[in-house]
Order: structure tokens, then C-alpha cells, then sequence
């Protein structure tokens, strides 16, 4: 018998799927199902417990969820960067919002070598919701109730960033193989350039920042073993890319919207079941994706 490529991904039909639908507690099929797999598809967002149980079989898994089960969230992404050496904007990490506040009171060297203003994160939320841009300890106090500390699946806390208007904005998609770049333009007086926050996407730029974006992107894939993210990077005037941060659910508005990603995704999978000496075939889209 041959041994079976599962799904758990509601987007992707393999030879046995098995979506978690509604948080639904693993059973004793899954676990005899993963432990016979050739292959286990699991969701772009993981649980810990599926992630375990994949894990534990031995199996080949894609995408490999580690990194985003425990350094998600702005204060993971900083610690991450930090740990790899990769190049990212000067941030020191909060506990809370009183604690940063106070250390910018004080004038502590590390928060004065940032400069002012300063970018303040929480380390939950997404597409710029999080984000302030904040003049002084008073404005970050001012934060108090809006700015959101908590982060599911990464380390709670803040982070207060150096500040780099005008840095080219650009995100690059990574699926496996894959890679889509494109810019971030800032719209307005906002300083986010999120698409979610008024910002807007062009997909053509200078080849030479396309090229050490994407060059750095893919350091970070390879040294965080990433197989899906979305990657955010600035480049300053002048000067060499950074990481901002990592995604792993990220939108897909700006790169043709849900069934362009998944077409995309499902390319990126089917490569890595051939990497792997499976029939990619095996795989398709699913008609109902849940």
C-alpha cells in the first residue's frame, strides 16, 4: 500500500484530508493517519498540538510552522532577527508600556542612540494596527489602552524601533521555491505603508533593491528554515536592507488576491512533494475551500 500525502490544509486535497474544523481535538485517526504519511500538508496557521503530533511521526511536513508557534509577534520577530544576526532597524524590547516609557524618561543610552521620534509596537496585531509613531515618552504614554501588548503565539510585551523615513518599503513573499517582491508606498500623512492602512502596492521598482531585498529574504528563509512568510524589509537611502519583520498569515490583495495565493501556494507545495520524490499530482485544489 502506498503510504498517503494527508491535508490538513483547507485549501488542498491530498489522499486523506482531515481539516480541524472548529477547533475539533485530535483523535486517534489523525495520530494513526500522520504516523503512516508520506507527507502531512499542514495549515499555514498551525496548532501547537497538530504541529506536535506531525512532528513527532517523523514525517516531512510543510509549511514547518516552529518559528511561528513560539517567535510570532513583534517582540519574537526582534528576538528571532536578533539571535539569527540578521540585519533589522535598532529595537529594544518592553515588558509593558510603563516600563519603556519610564527607560525614555530616564534617557537610557539605548533608547537615546534610537533618536526621536520612534516607532512603537505591540507585539500582537497585524497590518499596521499596532504600529504609533511616537514623539516622546509623554506621547507614548498616550498610548495607554490603544496600544496592545499581548501576542498569541510569540512573547508578550513592546518594542521601540529607530525611525527611517524615507527607507523604501518592500514585501517579499516567500512560498518554497518562490518568491514574489513588490513595494510598499506610504499614501498621505500616514507613516505606515501597510495596505491596510492606506497604503498602496507597485509591483515595479529598482531592480537593485528587488535584488538585496530578496537576497536577504532568502538568507532569513534558510537560516530560520521558513517555508511561508511574508517577509518586510526597508532599505535607506543609501544604505543596505533590513528586516522589519516576518508574517505568516499575510494579505494577498496586493499579489492578485486569495485564488492567485492559492494557486501560487498549491505550485509551492507541489515542488516541495517533488523535492521529497512524490508525485505532486497528488495534490490539487480543493473545490470548498474552507
Amino acid at each position: 500500500m502506498i503510504p498517503p500525502i494527508v491535508s490538513y490544509h483547507p485549501g488542498l486535497n491530498a489522499d486523506i484530508n482531515l481539516v480541524l474544523i472548529s477547533q475539533r481535538p485530535l483523535d486517534r485517526r489523525d495520530r494513526e493517519v500522520v504516523r503512516s504519511a508520506a507527507a502531512v500538508l499542514l495549515p499555514q496557521v498551525c496548532r501547537r498540538d497538530l504541529f506536535a503530533l506531525a512532528s513527532a511521526s517523523g514525517r516531512p511536513l510543510f509549511p514547518n510552522p516552529a518559528v511561528h508557534l513560539s517567535l510570532e509577534g513583534k517582540v519574537g520577530n526582534r528576538r528571532l532577527l536578533a539571535g539569527l544576526g540578521l540585519p533589522h532597524p535598532d529595537t529594544v524590547e518592553f515588558a509593558d508600556l510603563a516600563q519603556a516609557a519610564d527607560a525614555w524618561e530616564r534617557g537610557r543610552d539605548d533608547l537615546a542612540a534610537l533618536g526621536a521620534p520612534l516607532v512603537a509596537k505591540g507585539a500582537g496585531g497585524g497590518m499596521g494596527a499596532n504600529v504609533f509613531l511616537v514623539n516622546d515618552p509623554a506621547g507614548l504614554r498616550g498610548l495607554a489602552g490603544r496600544l496592545d501588548t499581548y501576542c498569541a503565539r510569540g512573547p508578550s510585551g513592546l518594542v521601540l524601533q529607530r525611525y527611517l523615513p524615507g527607507a523604501s518599503d518592500l514585501r517579499v513573499e516567500l512560498l518554497h521555491d518562490q518568491a514574489r517582491v513588490y513595494w510598499r508606498k506610504v499614501v498621505g500623512d500616514d507613516f505606515r505603508a501597510n495596505l491596510a492602512q492606506g497604503g498602496e502596492a507597485e509591483r515595479h521598482g529598482p531592480p537593485a533593491e528587488r535584488e538585496a531585498a530578496l537576497a536577504l529574504a532568502r538568507r532569513l528563509q534558510k537560516a530560520a528554515r521558513l517555508d511561508v512568510a511574508g517577509v518586510d524589509l526597508l532599505i535607506p537611502s543609501g544604505g543596505e536592507p533590513l528586516v522589519l519583520e516576518l508574517n505568516f498569515f499575510f494579505g494577498r490583495k496586493a499579489l492578485g488576491g486569495r485564488d492567485a495565493f492559492l494557486e501560487r501556494y498549491l505550485a509551492a507545495v507541489r515542488s516541495w512533494l517533488a523535492d521529497q520524490g512524490l508525485d505532486p499530482e497528488r495534490v490539487a485544489l480543493a473545490e470548498d475551500d474552507l
